[in-house]
């Protein structure tokens, strides 16, 4: 059989992990909530908030003060791109879109499950931003201007101003990067995206047969820091799962790459060794930004999941092995909370969340980081 892979390009070192015990206040190890389905997880402020399947398509539930509460929102056909935030006050809040056309999400891995923890934004259209605040509050949409045609997903408040994708006029299938702030409700700010290919290959059409495509597929910010992950494909692009995980730093304006990949088509023979690298939706935290990366072995016959941490416009990155395999992660101070699934079945592509074997959402054991200088490369020629 053939399966689509997906092999990192300068990704660092993998270390065993290291057991560590909570620190005083810190919520307890274990398990916090089971999770029948893949979803967006994401942390702050005290709370904890994860999509779940609910009558008429999913609700937000939270773990906030030592309990898990349903929280008041409509149900949304597929899970939120939710986001824990503050607003201008610095009160937790959770921001999310709700679409004419609600899009798909994708697992992480190749099971295919229903759910999922990224965006697919080009499957949907005529999103808009919402926001809750958590204490209590009642959801409500945000003033951003929103022109004919523009479509906005995976938004992330802090402080009240907002940075999420939209689906532009004018732009064609590249996403850009949008920031809003209360402050000037009428104005929008450009971030930069990801990379896009700009060399045309030789072949028939060239980039008329192929143009460029790239879309925001998770995002997340805290302070001064955005960190998206960006899907790319078009000429010159390696494979059919081309992918970065891109910084921005607000203060100073630039844009850095903190690790790329693409797809092709592996385990064809006997089972060797790494098969597959898939990202995970990465997390901003304070002056760094956090990205697990799901990786499989020997044919699709084991998997690990590997935590690294990134530092914008250093020259190197650390990471270490994660002592569960997870398919999300979120954090809130120095805790990291984390999607864990049950052990793959044997032949399965990728471990999964199920009914009859779901996922528990922990709070995860640090591992032991290593560092290791690496330059990652935009994956396309």
């Amino acid at each position: 059989m053939r399966r689509r892979s997906f092999l990192a390009v300068g990704v660092v070192a993998l270390v065993c992990a290291a057991s560590a015990s909570p620190a005083a206040g810190e919520p307890p190890t274990g398990p916090i909530a089971s999770v029948t389905a893949e979803t967006p997880i994401s942390a702050g402020g005290g709370w904890l908030l994860w999509s779940v399947p609910v009558s008429g398509g999913w609700g937000l539930d939270a773990f906030h003060g030592g309990r898990v509460e349903s929280l008041p929102v409509a149900p949304r056909l597929q899970p939120f791109d939710v986001s824990v935030g503050t607003n201008l006050h610095g009160a937790p809040v959770a921001t999310f879109s709700r679409c004419r056309r609600t899009p798909r999400m994708r697992d992480v891995g190749e099971a295919q499950a229903p759910g999922g923890s990224l965006v697919e934004p080009q499957s949907g259209a005529g999103c808009r931003i919402r926001v809750l605040r958590l204490a209590g509050g009642r959801e409500r949409k945000l003033p951003i201007p929103d022109p004919a045609g523009a479509s906005d997903t995976t938004p992330s408040m802090w402080h009240g101003v907002v940075v999420f994708a939209r689906k532009a006029p004018g732009h064609g299938d590249v996403w850009q990067v949008m920031q809003w702030s209360p402050t000037h409700p009428r104005s929008l700010t450009t971030l930069r995206h990801g990379a896009i290919p700009s060399r045309c290959p030789e072949e028939h059409g060239g980039c008329t047969a192929r143009p460029a495509h790239g879309e925001v597929q998770a995002l997340d910010r805290d302070g001064a820091l955005v960190t998206f992950l960006w899907a790319v494909s078009g000429p010159g692009v390696v494979g059919e799962g081309a992918w970065e995980v891109r910084v921005d730093n607000l203060t100073t304006g630039r844009s850095s790459l903190a690790a790329a990949g693409s797809g092709h088509e592996a385990c064809t023979g006997p089972p060797v060794g790494l098969e597959y690298i898939w990202p995970q939706a990465p997390v901003a935290a304070g002056h760094l930004a956090l990205f697990s990366q799901l990786e499989g072995f020997a044919c699709f016959s084991r998997f690990a999941s590997t935590l690294v941490s990134y530092r914008p416009g250093a020259s190197h990155a650390s990471s270490g092995v994660l002592a569960d395999v997870t398919l999300a992660i979120a954090r809130e101070g120095s805790v990291t909370y984390g999607l864990v699934p049950p052990p793959a079945q044997a032949g399965a592509d990728s471990p999964i969340c199920s009914v009859l074997a779901p996922c528990t959402l922990e709070r995860l054991t640090q591992p032991l980081l290593t560092a290791e200088t690496y330059t990652p490369t935009p994956p396309f020629e």
